[in-house]
């Protein structure tokens, strides 16, 4: 047991070394695709249909899709999608559609056999058609930079890749442990992605030639799945296609006290799209999760040993190496945020973090469906929607 927590723990601390060694060069790769992307011509920029599922009154909501609508990009379409013509966010769009005369609303109507997004990103794909060349997705409650379509659509505009993927950041506007854990959480995966063994799509910002799309057969694929990325993205490494990470395609999030029902379901919601679509991953994450919370559980148990003379010197050493290691690695991740934390609320974030990580993981073992915006999908192999509750 005490070589295991050795070997749980320098790999915990090397894993998040080299996480935040690899985020350290995603401004200089982001860079080099700012230069690409001035060098290409306008008339070689493709038309885009950016769909955005759009659903509810959240606050941020109006700003953020101002921010997407507003793009420096030559020939884009956007389309916003509610699921019904009486959706809140409906008040929104009459106000956008004032300002943005090419903005286009498509009612979707309720989804039947898949998930409730993928219903609504397939009915805006349905209105664009065969009108553009390239299919952009985008989440509405993420602010983006004027930039942000063209480096998310510049791999594809320079025939380096058919599909591309950007992430997102959470800014904390407060040092709550939940709101640091959660911003945590964002970032990991963030740092995750950037390792090409880990590129994926993410559903809040992708896009693919249309051409892909009708190669891939995508609508079929989210005719009858429960998730938009994680379902594309287990097709693609099936087929061996590539995605390409594109790091100045970063929509950021503002988080003020989250809520921790919020931030608990947003996790169970992740760990259950990897369950059901991407099954190795999701058993690589079991791995991630003990690697995460044994070192924590193990420290603290043997320096509060220590404390009533019942551990041993050695292992109250190793917990000391152990916490200073963290530190610092915790101390270089902050240095990716958008603004100063201080670095005791940073580390009992990262503690909160993977408590929080261990409880759902260990609930998804036997989970068979999953909520999502007030509806429960009971979900089978590969993430096929078996049944769907609306009550």
């Amino acid at each position: 047991m005490y070589w295991l927590w050795v070997l749980l723990a320098a790999a915990q601390c090397t894993l998040l070394y080299v996480l935040v060694r690899t985020g350290q060069r995603l401004p200089l790769r982001e860079a080099m695709d700012a230069r690409a992307n001035d060098d290409l011509p306008q008339a070689q920029w493709p038309s885009v249909g950016l769909v955005i599922p759009v659903a509810g009154s959240d606050a941020r909501m109006e700003r953020a899709l101002r921010s997407l609508l507003a793009q420096d990009y030559p020939r884009v379409t956007p389309v916003l999608v509610t699921q019904s013509p009486d959706d809140p966010a409906v008040e929104i769009i009459a106000r956008l559609a004032r300002d943005f005369p090419a903005m286009r609303h498509v009612s979707a109507g309720v989804a039947c056999g898949c998930g409730q997004k993928n219903w609504n990103s397939l009915r805006g794909v349905e209105a664009l058609g065969d009108t553009v060349d390239v299919y952009a997705f985008c989440d509405s409650t993420h602010l983006a930079r004027p930039d942000f379509l063209r480096h998310l659509v510049g791999p594809i505009a320079r025939s380096e890749a058919m599909f591309s993927t950007g992430y997102h950041m959470v800014e904390p506007g407060d040092e709550q442990r939940v709101t640091l854990a959660y911003a945590l959480c964002v970032l990991l995966m963030r740092l995750l992605q950037a390792l090409s063994p880990f590129t994926q799509l993410w559903g809040g910002a992708m896009s693919m030639t249309r051409a892909a799309w009708e190669q891939q057969n995508i609508a079929r694929l989210w005719h009858e799945n429960v998730v938009d990325d994680c379902s594309l993205s287990a097709l693609l490494q099936a087929r061996g296609v590539p995605v390409r990470l594109c790091p100045g395609a970063l929509l950021r999030t503002r988080a003020a006290a989250h809520s921790r029902s919020v931030w608990h379901a947003w996790m169970d919601r992740q760990v259950l799209f990897l369950k059901f679509c991407m099954p190795g991953q999701w058993i690589l994450l079991g791995g991630l999760c003990a690697m995460m919370l044994t070192p924590i559980l193990c420290a603290a148990v043997s320096l509060l040993g220590g404390l009533v003379h019942l551990g041993s010197g050695a292992g109250v050493l190793l917990s000391l190496l152990w916490l200073a290691g963290i530190l610092f690695d915790l101390h270089l991740w902050r240095g990716m945020l958008s603004r100063h934390v201080s670095l005791w609320p940073w580390f009992l974030a990262f503690v909160e973090a993977a408590a929080m990580f261990a409880w759902v993981y260990q609930d998804s073992l036997r989970a068979r469906a999953l909520s999502w915006h007030g509806i429960r999908y009971e979900v089978g192999r590969g993430g096929r929607v078996l049944r769907t509750d609306r009550r």
